[in-house]
């Protein structure tokens, strides 16, 4: 192969997905190309919920404070028949995070934020070009590109990586099976304007009356995004009207509504499905291209979103020569094709939930709604799982590389890290800027009579780790320690995707040891079998 003409890694499919994988490994240095088949960019709002996981990856992407500049606070999710609310679920209420909210934002305009932060490391979305062809061998892949003037062309990349979508072209080209079901109905989609029905625009609204539901969720600054499912005997492929939205919304929805000013319509089949497999040698699936479901719960494109976080580290190491690549590239597939299992699973239900109709049925989720719908801990326990900041990885080289409990609680092995506040000075700062960086973390929690000797990480600190020792100065209420469960002195390791790589106590090392070992010693030492300093030596 000639060097100067190969990529570390191509990304097919500039969405939210592969924008958000590129950035990643633009931290990291790699070189890449990232191409889309589309023209333009999507001016379409698509996808509107960012919940509180992602909000935690964009701040390791530097654009947090763009899109809560530019997003919205969702405060409720109400639940009613015809003139009746049967309850009011508050947003946020649970949830464990720096960012304990879903934000409300156009899928186009988290598009457009995530590509000027790619800009501004100096990489811009090739458009109107389109995979043909793929090939691969044991160096890299090889991709045929087609671009719009006619011109086809030849692409190496040590890394593919398709993040282009349900129809993904990468997957055909694959031959990877998307294993799942279609729904039999067709759902319609308006992004309309609505006067009457007393409706709160920081407020989504689910209803239902007359054995029909329709679903309502705000974006912008007067837009409403409304679903419903088509009757029989009409076109399921035809764009609804607004007259037939305003007919849904009139029989089923709050009353008094009044659709105008539609900006989109789109009639549309859901499709529950989940890539076989999420690897094949070099080349990988993110987002849709691994994972489709119902947009009940807004995870679609937060799933692809971390995804692209959890892939995005270890093809740096790998390609970085940090690391044992295929421990580390392994990894990714039972990581996140279980979370992607679990999430199809809950989306399918609560769209068969919301969406179910009958007269009995109605009775039945009336019923339900008012009494368990208006319980704090059934309003938590949804919220925290449409979050995804409980998720835990269970399965794969990498977790049980740092030997996870038989049953992993938050902070343990597996799953996310949490935030805390920190002394510094007369100062207070939070933790979580800190674990978003482009390197593992080291926390070590301290007597102050007795610190933990890391003499041995000198070689890996900064650049591969951070070491940050918590101690009754920065940690003087050890509000810390209890967040992350340590009583006695010892350590956490964190990814930098945010996941707990290993932990133990002072005198629990071999874990970290071999942590280390194995994913921030460079993988020359690991191949040629020569001796490591242990990353702790002394207890």
């Amino acid at each position: 192969m000639n060097a100067e003409k190969i990529e570390d890694v191509l990304i097919v499919g500039a969405g939210p997905t592969g924008l958000s994988l590129a950035i990643t490994l633009r931290r990291y240095g790699i070189r890449l190309r990232i191409i889309d088949r589309a023209m333009q960019p999507s001016s379409v709002s698509k996808a509107l919920a960012i919940w509180s996981a992602s909000l935690e990856a964009m701040q390791g992407m530097n654009v947090i404070d763009d899109f809560l500049r530019d997003g919205a606070r969702l405060n409720a999710l109400c639940i009613g028949d015809g003139g009746r609310q049967l309850a009011r679920m508050e947003v946020g209420e649970g949830i464990d995070s720096p960012f304990p909210f879903p934000l409300l934002i156009p899928q186009s305009e988290t598009e457009r934020l995530l590509a000027a932060r790619l800009s501004a490391f100096g990489v811009t979305v090739e458009r109107a070009v389109e995979l043909t062809g793929l090939s691969q061998d044991d160096d890299g892949a090889t991709a045929t590109l087609s671009h719009a003037d006619g011109r086809s062309e030849t692409a190496r990349a040590r890394y593919l990586v398709g993040c282009d979508g349900a129809r993904s072209e990468v997957r055909r080209a694959l031959d990877i099976p998307f294993e799942g079901s279609t729904e039999p109905q067709t759902f319609l989609l308006g992004d309309v304007r609505i006067d009457g029905g007393g409706l709160d625009h920081k407020n989504i609204y689910l209803w239902w009356r007359r054995g029909g539901t329709i679903a309502l969720f705000p974006f912008e600054e007067e837009t409403w995004r409304i679903f419903a499912i088509r009757e029989n005997g009409c076109a399921a492929d035809v764009p609804p009207t607004l007259d037939e939205l305003q007919s849904h919304a009139d029989r089923y929805g709050p009353p008094g509504m009044r659709l105008r000013d539609p900006s989109w319509l789109s009639a549309f089949r859901i499709n529950e499905r989940v890539a076989a497999r999420y690897r094949a040698r070099r080349c990988f699936l993110a987002g849709d291209a691994a994972h489709v479901h119902s947009p009940a719960g807004g995870q679609g494109m937060n799933t692809g979103i971390q995804d692209a976080v959890n892939l995005g580290w270890k093809l740096a190491h790998a390609l970085q020569g940090i690391g044992d690549a295929n421990l580390l590239l392994d990894s990714y597939e039972p990581e996140r094709r279980a979370i992607a299992r679990d999430v199809v699973s809950a989306a399918e239900q609560k769209l068969h939930l919301a969406f179910s109709s009958g007269a009995a049925t109605r009775i039945l989720k009336d019923i339900a709604v008012s009494i368990f719908g208006n319980l704090s801990i059934v309003q938590k326990r949804l919220q925290i799982e449409l979050s995804e900041t409980e998720i835990v990885y269970k399965e794969g080289p990498l977790v049980a590389l740092g030997a996870p409990p038989r049953k992993p609680r938050r902070t343990d092995v597996g799953a996310r890290a949490r935030d805390t506040k920190l002394t510094v000075g007369d100062q207070s700062q939070t933790l979580w800027p800190l674990l978003s960086e482009p390197r593992h973390t080291l926390l070590l929690f301290e007597d102050a009579e007795s610190p933990i000797d890391t003499s041995e990480l000198a070689d890996l600190a900064d650049k591969q780790l951070a070491i940050l020792r918590l101690t009754s100065e920065n940690d003087p209420n050890k509000r810390a320690r209890a967040r992350y469960r340590q009583q006695a002195p010892g350590w956490v390791l964190i990814r930098p995707d945010q996941v707990v790589a290993a932990r133990g106590n002072r005198n629990e090392v071999a874990a970290l040891n071999r942590y280390v070992d194995r994913v921030l010693r460079p993988n020359s030492k690991i191949e040629a079998g020569g001796e490591r300093q242990p990353a702790i030596s002394h207890v």
